[in-house]
């Protein structure tokens, strides 16, 4: 995976997750099942997967070893590093973790700057 590439898919796991957090947080958990693409978390996609044990109700730790041990198997770097922040998203979401905390937890596992666009509209000064 180049650079770009890896960036590009980092952008889209943040927006994703930015959006989901505010949609649990107005419309609760339930109403994220709009993120659960079968075929993804069928093939264990760690943010479409852990988004269905999220919308089932599932307790957060049993969520945070599942996930944690598909981590476990990733030899990639740049997706052991993108795997880690959708699990990260992922556990916040269900714990209804506000989207401003919630960029500052995933901007934490970036080098982005807080400016950033993908973080300047939810971190930036209200």
């Amino acid at each position: 995976m180049s650079n770009d590439e890896y960036v590009k898919a980092l952008y889209a796991i943040i927006e994703r997750a930015l959006i989901a957090s505010e949609k649990a947080r107005r419309e609760g958990l339930l109403a994220l099942e709009e993120f659960i693409e079968d075929d993804k978390a069928d093939n264990r996609d760690i943010f479409k997967y852990g988004m269905r044990f999220v919308v089932d109700g599932t307790d957060y730790s049993f969520i945070d070893k599942i996930l944690s041990n598909i981590i476990k198997q990733e030899k990639d770097e740049q997706q052991l590093s993108l795997k880690t922040i959708q699990k990260e998203a992922v556990l916040a979401i269900q714990e209804g973790m506000n989207p401003r905390m919630l960029a500052a937890l995933l901007n934490s596992y970036t080098n982005l700057p807080l400016d950033d666009p993908v973080f300047k509209d939810t971190l930036g000064d209200d």
